[in-house]
């Protein structure tokens, strides 16, 4: 089994636990991002429902072959859309006031490098296919 095989094989259920868990989050505690949600984005609570539905399918798409290199470039988009909102959180964190779930801020400062691996992993993913 090559290199390539392997990650792939590890890669897409990775993704689909990481993608449709953040997906109901994003609808059973939806408060929880609205609270981090940049104030300068518009309709905070259409986009976090939003978001849901997108990750949901993209975890769908990443199973059939067919979709599988759109699902990759899906995921690398939405991860690059996230990044504002990871900026928001660590340069505003001290004005996001009571969110339901807070997030300390070593880890936002750790959280946002980390979004930079999710889009190279992603983009990598859709790159490497054939």
């Amino acid at each position: 089994m090559n290199m390539l095989h392997t990650i792939r094989t590890a890669s897409r259920p990775i993704w689909t636990l990481l993608l449709t868990t953040a997906g109901l989050a994003h609808i059973i505690v939806p408060e929880a991002f609205i609270a981090y949600y940049p104030t300068y984005l518009p309709w905070p609570t259409l986009a976090i429902f939003a978001s849901a539905i997108v990750e949901w399918l993209l975890a769908a798409l990443l199973w059939n072959r067919r979709f599988e290199r759109i699902a990759w470039y899906g995921i690398t988009a939405l991860m690059v859309l996230y990044v504002p909102v990871h900026i928001y959180v660590v340069t505003d964190h001290s004005a996001i006031i009571n969110p339901p779930v807070a997030i300390p801020f070593w880890l936002a400062l750790v959280r946002l490098p980390w979004q930079f691996v999710l889009i190279g992993w992603a983009w990598w993913m859709g790159k490497r296919l054939t």
